[in-house]
C-alpha cells in the first residue's frame, strides 16, 4: 500500500483493506447538476472527492486508520428540474441508500462514520438520516455517525479569502475547481451571474424555509461574481476544509466509543 492510496477503498486490494483495519469510515455525498456556463456538472462530486481524499490521506499519515468510501454522485435535486439532466433521486431514496451504506459499514465492525456533504440540496435529508439511524437503535447501540460538509468545514480565516460569497457556482466553487480540474473550467465564461430575491420581504429572512426553484433564483444555474476566482483561493479553502476534517478523523480514531459517546460519564 502506497501513501497515495492508503485508505482509498476504490484503489486498494483486499489484503490492503484487511491490513488497514479501519477505525473510521468516511462517506461523501454529492450531486451531478449544472453549475453555469463555466463549470462542469460534476463540480460538487469533484470537490467532495478531493476534500475527502486529502482529509483521509492526512489523517492516515498522522497515524489514524481511516477508510474512504466512494462518493455518492447523485442526490436530492428537485429544485433543478427546469434544467436539463440535473441528476436526482428522491428524499426517501437518498435516506435509504445512506442508511443501507451505514448498516453495511456497521456490519464490518466499524463504530465511527463521518458523512461529508457536498450539495446543499442534500442537507435536510442527511440530517433526517442521522435521526432515522439513531431511532433504529437502542441508546448506546449502533455506530456513531456525524455529518459535516465540504464548505462548512472551511475555517473562517480561509473562507474570508472569498470576496464574493455565493450559494452556488460562484467564487468559492469556481476557485476550488480551478485548483482541482482547471481543464474543465471555462474562464472565458466568468461573469457576475444574477441572484434574484423573493418578492416578499419575509421570505428573504432565515426565519422561513422553502424549496426555491433554481431557474427562478439563479437563472443561469450559477449565481454571483466569479471573476475574482483563483487557484490560490481554491487551494486555500480546499486545504483548510481537508485539514479540519483530518483533525476530526484523527480524534475519532483515537477515542473509544462507549454507550454515552461523545459525552463523558456523569460520574
Amino acid at each position: 500500500m502506497t501513501s497515495d492510496n492508503r485508505g482509498i477503498l476504490t484503489e486498494m486490494t483486499i489484503d490492503e483493506v484487511e491490513t488497514l483495519d479501519p477505525e473510521v469510515v468516511v462517506l461523501g455525498i454529492a450531486s451531478t447538476e449544472p453549475h453555469g456556463p463555466h463549470l462542469p456538472y460534476g463540480t460538487d462530486t469533484y470537490q467532495t472527492e478531493t476534500i475527502c481524499r486529502r482529509a483521509v490521506t492526512a489523517a492516515n499519515e498522522a497515524g489514524a486508520s481511516v477508510l474512504l468510501y466512494p462518493t455518492l454522485p447523485i442526490g436530492n435535486n428537485v429544485n433543478f428540474q427546469a434544467f436539463p439532466f440535473a441528476c436526482r433521486i428522491g428524499v426517501r431514496t437518498l435516506m435509504d441508500v445512506v442508511l443501507d451504506v451505514i448498516e453495511a459499514i456497521e456490519a464490518e465492525g466499524v463504530e465511527k462514520i463521518v458523512l461529508v456533504n457536498g450539495h446543499g440540496g442534500n442537507t435536510a435529508t442527511l440530517r433526517a438520516t442521522l435521526r432515522e439511524h439513531a431511532g433504529r437503535h437502542d441508546p448506546g447501540d449502533g455506530a456513531f455517525v456525524c455529518l459535516t460538509s465540504n464548505s462548512g468545514a472551511i475555517p473562517p480565516g480561509d473562507r474570508d479569502r472569498i470576496e464574493h460569497p455565493s450559494e452556488h457556482a460562484g467564487e468559492l466553487e469556481t476557485s476550488r475547481m480551478l485548483a482541482i480540474r482547471p481543464d474543465l473550467v471555462d474562464e472565458s465564461a466568468f461573469d457576475e451571474f444574477p441572484i434574484l430575491k423573493p418578492r416578499l420581504e419575509q421570505l428573504r429572512s432565515d426565519r422561513v424555509t422553502f424549496v426555491p426553484r433554481w431557474d427562478a433564483y439563479m437563472p443561469a444555474s450559477a449565481g454571483g461574481e466569479t471573476r475574482a476566482s483563483s487557484v490560490e483561493k481554491g487551494d486555500a479553502v480546499i486545504d483548510g476544509a481537508a485539514d479540519w476534517i483530518a483533525e476530526l478523523l484523527v480524534e475519532l480514531d483515537r477515542v473509544d466509543v462507549d454507550e454515552l459517546f461523545p459525552f463523558p460519564s456523569a460520574d
